[in-house]
């Protein structure tokens, strides 16, 4: 971003208010190259007027350092009531933070924090010391009649709604888990009842095939033993042949 000179003679006014420098000897010579014909930010164009008037005069401290913001900051915070916000989509966490201001009702059209952001990114101003950027930023809000609580309280309205934005989501999500648990616990019980049954079929089927397996080998036990006395019985009748009687054979 280019210089902006109208900001570089407040600059030097800043300095004489604050070290007592003579600005007029910093000022260039006549016969010396012009500053480069570049624009600084629109906002700083717009107040360029008020900057260059103010430099042709002879200030004192307590007329031109505007007073300081009152210390209210976290009395603004606890005020500020938070926004409400409706669920109108799946994916709450992506909504843009610009549509989250404007669902919250922050009035654009004032001297937003974002104006300031830019004010403050200036090239001739970013890279000045606190005090520095304090005094030109009041000096400027001044220009535009703007107190600067105006800015500060924009940026606690903005903080407020992504406050109240993020209470929402937390809420949504703490319902969810309270109404979803209990249904995953609903769930749960019926499982258990259902394995619960099952499992009782389950070892139903299982006592039926022990017991007729139970009964078929006691039955074996006991053919075995009937067919060894009747292959025995014949056996004198046989007269070396091969006893028909065939005690434990496979049956199947």
């Amino acid at each position: 971003m280019p210089r902006n000179p109208d900001l570089d003679k407040l600059l030097r006014e800043v300095d004489h208010l604050t070290s007592g420098i003579d600005t007029s000897a910093e000022e260039p010579a006549e016969n010396a190259a012009p500053p480069r014909a570049e624009q600084g930010s629109s906002f700083l164009n717009r107040i360029g007027g008020f900057f260059i008037s103010k430099v042709g005069e002879e200030p004192s401290a307590a007329e031109e350092v505007p007073p300081p913001t009152p210390n209210t900051v976290s009395e603004m915070a606890s005020a500020e009531p938070l926004p409400e916000f409706v669920v109108d989509s799946d994916d709450m966490a992506g909504k843009g933070f610009s549509e989250i201001y404007a669902e919250a009702g922050i009035d654009e059209s004032t001297f937003t924090v974002d104006k300031l952001h830019s004010l403050l990114q200036d090239p001739t101003l970013k890279d000045q010391p606190l005090s520095t950027k304090t005094l030109v930023v009041k000096m400027a809000l001044k220009a535009q009649n703007v107190a600067p609580e105006v800015p500060v309280n924009d940026a606690v309205k903005r903080d407020r709604a992504l406050d109240a934005y993020q209470k929402m989501l937390n809420a949504r999500a703490s319902e969810t888990e309270a109404q979803n648990s209990q249904l995953i616990q609903e769930i749960n019980d019926e499982v258990r009842k259902f394995l619960e049954k099952k499992n009782a079929e389950m070892d139903a089927l299982r006592t039926e095939t022990a017991e007729m397996k139970r009964q078929a080998d006691t039955f074996a036990s006991r053919r075995l033993q009937e067919e060894q006395r009747l292959a025995e019985i014949i056996v004198p009748l046989l007269e070396g042949q091969p006893n028909p009687v065939t005690p434990g054979n496979n049956v199947d």
